[in-house]
C-alpha cells in the first residue's frame, strides 16, 4: 500500500497542485488530458502525470460574464 500511495494521489491533492477544484480534475480526466482511475468512488491520478501537467498547465476561469442589456418594454 505504501508504494501505491507514492505513485497515485487523490483528486483533491492533484487539484491543489494544479490550482483547481476537484471537479476540475474530473473534467480533465474525462477529456483525456489526465489519466486517472476511479477506486471506491474516488479518483486517483498518477503523481508523475500531475507533475508533468503542472509544468505547462494554465488554469482558466469559466466563461466570461456577459453584461445583459436591459431595456424598458412598451416605451417607444
Amino acid at each position: 500500500m505504501a508504494g501505491l500511495r507514492n505513485t497515485y494521489i487523490p483528486s483533491t491533492e492533484a487539484a491543489e497542485i494544479l490550482g483547481l477544484r476537484p471537479y476540475g480534475i474530473q473534467k480533465l480526466i474525462r477529456r483525456g488530458q489526465l489519466p486517472g482511475e476511479k477506486i471506491a468512488n474516488r479518483w486517483f491520478i498518477p503523481r508523475a502525470a500531475v507533475e508533468e501537467l503542472a509544468k505547462t498547465y494554465v488554469p482558466k476561469r469559466g466563461h466570461p460574464r456577459v453584461k445583459r442589456k436591459y431595456t424598458r418594454r412598451g416605451q417607444t
